[in-house]
């Protein structure tokens, strides 16, 4: 800018003052030309009046010699036959007849007469001024012509010009210096704006701009460092709010994709690519979604997406066959036109789980509550109706509903204890320090008469004395449900065996048996409520299937880890691993 403005200026100026030279030059050739003209006709005047009626009377051209040697001008004087009877210059010869000069024949008309011509004598060109004198008869009786050399007078132009175009040249170079110096001045201040407007632009936000100017380029500076404060403050504040959404978006357990009115991923966070199995490190931002994920759930999701009606969308979907979501879709406006959606995945997977799980357990709580109920009742029915009096019979109805009377408030309290367990983590948590092998001998004293009934051994195996701290009572009833399901499912005439070891910073706990041993397909449900590998036999044995689920969320709910390794016909061992330290 600053160089086509300083050459724009510099044009406009030297036209400006060559034409003014150019106009000078015509106008001062124009008035010199006049002024000689004016000056040889004061001297014709002067001659005339003076020196001429001399001559013509006397013949002396004394005086007229003396003027023309003065005023260094020729001098020529032709009587009214054009011929010539005076001439100034000396050497010219014999000159032919005037009488058709131009200049000359106006003058014999009796008018003053000025020409500008070729000289055939000088062969230069000459400006002539003829005069006509008149006589005592009023006719002209002579004519006076002064001529001058019009070269001499372009002398003193060409000496004018010179002077001239040196002022010109001299007055364009100062004015351009001149100009280029105070479009720098004026224009570094725009160069400093003008950088400084690149910078905001770049990015540089928060600087400033120390110019202090009382003009609009004051008021431009100023409001640049207004604008450039306001963006600092705009972009802080936006790329707070950005770090915050995405650290939001990050962290969210649920998947959320945004999508332009293209269906273009415009952004995704990590829970989205979990759900959708997208590798972390691959670029999908600008790519279409279908290009991205080819499942048939995403034909499902473009359905939704395709309808305008809705502004808010929810459904449920199966993903990767085992994975059950639910998906929010909200619509993107702008100026009332849709832009876009944002695509919320939930992962209810575990609660439709927990619901059938949910439903299940009441299922089972109902159908095994109902068995020793339907069972009392209907022995309670048939002594009160059948009016039973004989002593072995109602003794052996007593005893029937005695046993579904303890098997009902076994189940109670297996029911009563998972529940605790699920909804409290635990007991109150009363912790204490517990000596692992006395609490499992005192166990082996409770189940002693089990034990004995089906002639099978307790043995514990502890190298050393260990202690835990632990919820006495849910410890028992742990230890309790293995070493007592241990005897009920053994072959009569083996052992049961405890053994206590440390590993590291954990406590391990087996208990193993030698009986029937568990069905590779049931080992992974043998800890769900109610679930039992042979349901007769189970049965049988008096359990209420949840000894394992109350086993199960005990140890979970003590930061350790349970384990099954069991094969048919030789036998089951439940591995218990417990933090020494809970933190």
């Amino acid at each position: 800018m600053k160089k086509r403005l300083s050459i724009s200026l510099t044009i406009i100026i030297v036209v400006s003052i060559t034409i003014c030279g150019l106009f000078t030059t015509i106008s001062y050739r124009q008035s010199y030309y006049a002024d000689t003209e004016n000056n040889i006709k004061k001297s014709s005047n002067y001659i005339m009046n003076y020196m001429l009626p001399d001559f013509l009377e006397t013949g002396n051209k004394k005086s007229l010699d003396d003027f023309s040697q003065s005023t260094n001008v020729r001098m020529t004087i032709i009587n009214p036959q054009g011929e010539v009877t005076y001439e100034s210059l000396q050497g010219v010869g014999d000159l032919e007849n005037h009488k058709n000069r131009p200049e000359i024949i106006g003058a014999l008309k009796g008018v003053e007469t000025t020409e500008v011509r070729f000289s055939n004598t000088f062969k230069d060109e000459m400006i002539y001024v003829a005069t006509p004198y008149f006589g005592e008869t009023q006719s002209v009786g002579a004519v006076l012509r002064i001529s001058m050399p019009v070269n001499a007078m372009d002398d003193a132009m060409f000496e004018m010009i010179n002077n001239i175009i040196f002022v010109i040249l001299t007055t364009i170079l100062a004015t351009t210096l001149l100009i280029n110096y105070f479009i720098n001045r004026e224009l570094k201040p725009l160069e400093d704006a003008s950088a400084f407007a690149r910078a905001i632009a770049s990015g540089k936000y928060g600087q400033q701009l120390t110019m202090i100017r009382e003009d609009q380029i004051g008021e431009l500076v100023e409001s640049l460092n207004q604008m450039s404060i306001q963006l600092n403050n705009s972009f802080t504040e936006m790329n707070q709010k950005n770090a915050e959404l995405t650290a939001i978006l990050s962290n969210m357990n649920h998947g959320v994709i945004a999508i332009d009115k293209k269906n273009h991923i415009v952004h995704l966070n990590e829970a989205a690519r979990m759900v959708l199995r997208i590798p972390m490190k691959e670029v999908v931002i600008g790519k279409n979604i279908l290009e991205v994920y080819r499942e048939s759930f995403i034909l499902e999701l473009m359905n939704y997406l395709e309808n305008d009606a809705c502004e808010k969308t929810t459904f449920e979907s199966r993903i990767h066959s085992d994975q059950v979501l639910r998906i929010y879709i909200n619509q993107i406006e702008e100026n009332n036109n849709i832009n876009g959606h944002i695509i919320i995945f939930e992962d209810i997977t575990l609660l439709k789980n927990l619901e059938k799980m949910r439903r299940d357990f009441v299922a089972n709580v109902s159908h095994e509550l109902k068995t020793p109920i339907t069972t009392i009742k209907g022995f309670i029915e048939t002594i009160q109706e059948n009016h039973i009096t004989e002593p072995k019979t109602l003794e052996r109805f007593y005893a029937i509903i005695y046993e579904e009377s303890d098997r009902l408030s076994r189940l109670v309290s297996d029911i009563l204890a998972l529940s605790q367990l699920e909804n409290k983590g635990g007991f109150d948590k009363r912790y204490e320090t517990i000596q692992l092998d006395t609490e499992i001998m005192q166990i082996f004293d409770i189940l002693k008469l089990s034990a004995e009934a089906k002639n099978t051994t307790l043995v514990l195996t502890s190298k050393e004395s260990i202690k835990l701290e632990f919820v006495a009572d849910e410890f028992r009833q742990m230890m309790i449900n293995l070493i007592d399901n241990a005897i009920k499912y053994s072959e009569p005439g083996n052992q049961v065996e405890v053994d206590l070891s440390e590993e590291d910073h954990n406590i391990i706990i087996r208990v193993r048996d030698h009986g029937y041993g568990i069905p590779e397909k049931d080992v992974n449900r043998i800890f769900e409520r109610f679930y039992r590998v042979d349901k007769s036999r189970s049965k049988e044995k008096g359990g209420t299937g949840l000894g394992l689920a109350i086993v199960k969320h005990t140890v979970q709910n003590n930061c350790g880890k349970i384990t099954v390794n069991s094969q048919v016909g030789k036998g089951t061992e439940f591995m218990i691993q417990l933090p020494k330290n809970k933190e």
